[in-house]
């Protein structure tokens, strides 16, 4: 039986399609740069990859970008975790010699600022893997999730690549609008990390798929 096939090959022939309809020369050299970008090497491994036997499935799971913006800033929690650890490592050495120091004109128990300083390190370096806004993309679409007050109000959930139809940045609150088929709204921060990484995906997924992306018919 012939081979299905992939899905990088699809949406090359799909591309293929809507370049003998497109409306103009614009469109036509748009369409083609797109598709010169999914043929690229990196890209054709990535799809590789993705088609390995059904026992190496597990192995897809990896083949996904996750964009997210942090609780606090990465500069403080690491600045605050370095400087515990620090202080930390600095009192257990010195209480091996004497376990009673004086500090500004105060005498202090170094064993206690070790095991204070230890436990905000950990803090520290548990708050920089807190997440207040994520978002999972992998090869057929993404999911994204608040955890937190600051970005409650934000309208999130799945979609497939298929479904995307257009993007709008708003600058009054800094928040990406990524529209769907049937009206649904999905809405992305624009200060998660790697954010011009995430944009330029969308992009190119707008470009696709969307209703404005060049030769595409009315929908």
């Amino acid at each position: 039986m012939d081979k299905l096939p992939s899905e990088l090959e699809k949406i090359l022939s799909d591309i293929d399609r809507r370049l003998e309809a497109a409306p103009d020369e614009a469109a036509r050299e748009e369409l083609l740069r797109l598709r010169e970008r999914l043929s690229s090497p990196e890209l054709q491994e990535l799809v590789r990859a993705t088609e390995l036997p059904r026992f190496k499935v597990g192995l897809r799971k990896n083949l996904a970008l996750e964009f997210h913006d942090p609780l606090l800033p990465a500069a403080v929690t690491a600045t605050f975790s370095v400087v515990s650890t620090a202080v930390c490592l600095f009192a257990i050495v010195t209480g091996f010699d004497s376990p009673i120091s004086r500090i500004g004109g105060t005498f202090v128990n170094l064993w206690i600022v070790a095991a204070f300083a230890g436990a905000l390190s950990v803090v520290f370096t548990a708050l920089s893997f807190a997440r207040s806004f994520s978002v999972h993309f992998d090869v057929e679409g993404m999911v994204s999730r608040v955890n937190g007050a600051r970005w409650r109000g934000l309208s999130v959930g799945a979609m497939r690549w298929a479904e995307i139809r257009s993007l709008h940045e708003r600058e009054k609150d800094r928040v990406l609008e990524v529209r769907a088929s049937g009206g649904a709204l999905f809405e992305i921060p624009m200060r998660v990390v790697n954010y011009p990484i995430l944009q330029q995906h969308l992009e190119n997924m707008v470009r696709l798929y969307g209703e404005y992306s060049p030769g595409a018919a009315p929908r």
